[in-house]
């Protein structure tokens, strides 16, 4: 892309040529999020853009787009064809692409660098001026930086200037006085890396490195004049977030070679130095420790108890729990300081986090606010604002006062793990993440992969299946939608409006059912419109079994199971916090047991105790699944996938074949068995910042 200016103006579209974004030009356009190309399609168009005007041949683009031995003639075809789609163009009067009979293709349209002094907005709308305002801020970029080193500017992220200040002004935020604009790699070499942090001299950058999703974890430092990298002695299988002890130590929670978990105390400056073993802790929760005022507090799981509690280590080395937290909360995962002050971060169901305040003197917690999504990673702003990363939303600003959000725009889709140094972000970024559904086969003792269900180049997952349509979750088309696959052929169903979140998929009695954003909705398989089901928020998961639908709810009396008896919903049993399907009656979790019960409706009044222990905490509801013929979880600790067969009684295990553990697993009521799988992915350390 050497030639190729980071942004410019094709036809109806702006265009983002390092990340691949386009948005619409059209002034009535208010949807400002743009299309994300899959990487193909974004390599195929930056190829055209390089080369306008010329006969370009389909060997040719299969020499200089397509990995070696996987270009075809189908392939190009098939790829032209979906960016065709993709622009709005027409293969009979193409204003973008046209074909040359028996030699190729020819870009046609006009590319219009924004930093041209021809470029003239059609409308008076702002965002042409913003574009071509931050569009010279890029011109100052030298060409031949490698492309995560172009800063670049999402169009989407422009604002009129006048909302703008008052939404900054209203949560009284210093010194960004302008939402950032540039993502600039700090570190970028292969593998991945998380949990940065900067030393008190802010001139080395520490993270946790690994080369792979299986790979050991370590401590990896950065020299920020010399970009030198060195790396720790010490390997470990899950590391948490380090945290500054003094300007030259720092301390993690890490598992060691007995999967042990302990508090370690590293010293990194100015040499790395053998970590030591400080104190032993039950769980390695990544966000889980803070220092404040010379004392540690931390979260750590009571097996006994099956609840999270928080803990403190005085001056003098006293270890003290200050408190036990609620059993019917699913986790508290996060702990961050602001202004002298603990806040801890709980997701109180399978949804919704809740940020609290806690008070050390009287040992209580205040409610601060309460959240649609899942928070992520959180960190301190300044003396009123914590930095949030939340589920599927740009990063954001909240005022503890005020209780108001604040975005800091769509360039921050996709980072992580936020720390601010003055008027910059420090934060991780996924590259290229991508995920697929696989079908496997048992043969034996053995798993073999038999196919994967549509591939695409972007996300998959939530896999449902009746006993012809196969429902699945794809960003294939950008956002996250509902796609439907039946004999072979798929085809997008949902039109979700941008940020819109699918939680859960499920067939009941011909019907596709969805929670999105909390509420369940029933998915026409016409045209893809949802009609909400209920309108109270959902906090606990649906399962269809036998024809009747059963969920599970936290309300004021705690979890329930709940079904409809005579189309009202009534309470089933108590305490039920998931649920799937056996054969003549139901598997139940429960919030305070780990070991998972038989219940029947011909026998409401029993319950079975299975040879099954899932804890509720530490497994996701799409980590097991259930069908007549057997009951499948992961067993993560061992790398297996085990399952108890309903007739024989017998449990039995399957070592799990690929490097990479899958993100779910799910069953259709035939028997057939899928895993959503992450492809190998690579994370960056990089600064976001504001050029102005």
């Amino acid at each position: 892309m050497s030639n190729l200016e980071p942004l410019v103006k094709i036809g109806d579209w702006y265009y983002q040529a390092a990340y691949g974004h386009l948005l619409p030009v059209a002034p009535e356009m208010t949807n400002t999020t743009p299309v994300v190309l899959e990487p193909r399609l974004h390599s195929l168009l930056n190829y055209f853009l390089l080369h306008p005007n010329l006969v370009i041949t389909k060997d040719t683009l299969i020499d200089d787009v397509w990995p070696p031995s996987e270009g075809t003639d189908a392939a190009v075809m098939r790829a032209v064809g979906a960016l065709r789609k993709v622009l709005g163009d027409n293969v009979k009067a193409p204003l973008y692409i046209a074909t040359i009979s028996k030699k190729g293709y020819r870009w046609l349209c006009q590319i219009e660098p924004l930093t041209s002094s021809q470029f003239a907005p059609a409308t008076a709308s702002p965002l042409p001026a913003a574009i071509a305002q931050v569009s010279r801020q890029h011109a100052a970029v030298p060409n031949s930086l490698p492309w995560r080193f172009i800063s670049s500017v999402g169009a989407a992220l422009l604002l009129g200037g006048a909302g703008l200040a008052y939404l900054l002004a209203s949560v009284t935020v210093v010194p960004f006085t302008q939402l950032p604009d540039t993502v600039k790699p700090l570190s970028a070499i292969t593998g991945q890396e998380f949990w940065p942090t900067l030393s008190a001299a802010q001139q080395h950058a520490f993270y946790v490195y690994r080369t792979t999703e299986a790979a050991p974890q370590q401590l990896a430092r950065q020299d920020l004049t010399s970009l030198q990298v060195s790396y720790s002695s010490g390997y470990y299988q899950q590391i948490s977030q380090p945290q500054w002890l003094t300007d030259s130590q720092l301390l993690f929670r890490a598992l060691d070679e007995q999967q042990q978990c302990y508090f370690y105390q590293q010293q990194v400056l100015p040499d790395f130095q053998t970590a030591r073993k400080v104190l032993p802790c039950q769980q390695v929760i990544p966000q889980g420790l803070a220092l404040l005022a010379e004392q540690w507090y931390w979260l750590d799981y009571a097996s006994a108890s099956q609840r999270y509690e928080l803990w403190q280590r005085g001056a003098d080395g006293t270890v003290t729990r200050v408190l036990q937290l609620p059993a019917t909360w699913r986790s508290v995962d996060q702990l961050v300081v602001v202004a002298g002050a603990l806040y801890l971060i709980a997701q109180y169901d399978f949804y919704r986090s809740r940020l609290l305040r806690v008070d050390l003197a009287k040992q209580q917690l205040t409610n601060i606010a309460d959240f649609d999504q899942k928070i992520v990673a959180s960190s301190s702003w300044d003396s009123q604002h914590a930095l949030l990363t939340l589920l599927n939303k740009p990063l954001q600003l909240l005022n503890l006062k005020s209780r108001k959000l604040l975005s800091l725009g769509p360039m921050t889709w996709g980072l992580t793990q936020p720390q601010r140094y003055q008027q910059r972000i420090l934060s991780t970024q996924y590259l290229d993440y991508t995920s697929d559904i696989v079908q496997w086969v048992r043969s034996g003792t053995q798993l073999d992969k038999q196919s994967s269900v549509q591939p695409s180049n972007r996300n998959e997952r939530l896999f449902a299946a009746n006993e012809t349509q196969l429902a699945f979750v794809s960003e294939r088309a950008g956002d996250n939608q509902i796609w439907l696959t039946q004999d072979g052929d798929s085809r997008q169903l949902s039109r979700l409006d941008s940020g819109q979140y699918i939680q859960q998929l499920l067939w009941h009695q011909q019907t596709l059912l969805a929670v999105v954003d909390n509420k369940l909705f029933q998915v026409s398989l016409s045209d893809g419109s949802l009609a909400p089901i209920v309108e109270q928020r959902v906090s606990g998961r649906y399962q269809s079994c036998d024809n009747h639908l059963y969920w599970t709810v936290q309300d004021d009396d705690g979890w329930q199971l709940m079904h409809y008896q005579q189309q009202q919903p009534a309470v089933l049993l108590s305490g039920v916090v998931n649920v799937k399907c056996a054969p003549g009656g139901l598997v139940l979790q429960f919030y305070n047991d780990s070991v998972l019960s038989f219940w029947s409706p011909d026998q409401p009044t029993q319950l079975r105790p299975l040879p099954v222990s899932l804890n509720w905490h530490h497994i996701l509801p799409e980590q097991w699944t259930s069908n007549n013929q057997q009951l499948q979880w992961l067993n993560i600790a061992q790398r297996q996938l085990q399952s108890y067969d309903w007739h024989t009684a017998e449990i039995s295990s399957y070592p799990w074949p690929t490097a990479t553990l899958p993100l779910e697993i799910h069953s259709s009521s035939a028997g057939s068995f899928y895993s959503v799988q992450p492809r190998h992915y690579d994370t960056d350390i990089v600064w976001l910042q504001n050029r102005g």
